[in-house]
């Protein structure tokens, strides 16, 4: 329809998140974890975290089965700052404590240090195209898989252009 106008916002979950509770913008993809308190949203595919292998990381027989964090542990880690809440609580729950060698915010920057030897680094499984010549493995602990998601804000009456949108979305993941 040309009377339809848009416009792109490309930013972190947690910006998004405030431009959509401000009323910036209507609908967002977004990167769980994320608090879902005020807003609405549909899953649309889940993601697993992987862990990125410095060269010198031996060999795992059970490849299928990921790797785990038990295997992980005392070994340097860089975690995404995105997810170092998310992370911690699971080494937490599991009674493990990690070697975090560096919490980062740009994964290409991790992924140059994992080359290096100087690190394992784990992050989202969409980032692997940044992991040319180097080992990834799925982590072996299923909850620590990540969604994407599509939200609004609850309480909003959505137009129907958006409500399509919605539709759309719903349609895609059914």
């Amino acid at each position: 329809n040309s009377d339809v106008n848009f416009e792109v916002r490309d930013a972190i979950t947690f910006t998004l998140l405030n431009y959509l509770m401000d009323g910036i913008i209507d609908v967002s993809v977004v990167r769980t974890p994320i608090k879902l308190e005020g807003l609405n949203y549909l899953e649309l595919s889940e993601e697993p975290m992987i862990a990125v292998l410095p060269p010198a990381f031996p060999e795992n027989r059970t490849k299928k089965e990921g790797i785990s964090l038990k295997k992980l542990t005392g070994r340097p880690l860089i975690i995404y700052r995105r997810y170092e809440e998310f992370l911690m609580k699971a080494f937490g729950e599991k009674n493990l404590q990690p070697d975090i060698f560096c919490v980062c915010d740009d994964p290409r920057g991790a992924m140059l240090w994992a080359k290096e030897g100087l690190a394992t680094a784990i992050f989202p499984q969409s980032m692997s195209s940044l992991c040319q010549g180097l080992r990834i493995q799925p982590l072996a602990e299923s909850d620590l898989e990540t969604q994407i998601a599509v939200i609004w804000k609850k309480g909003r009456k959505l137009s129907p252009l958006l409500q399509d949108f919605v539709d759309a979305c719903m349609e895609s993941i059914l």
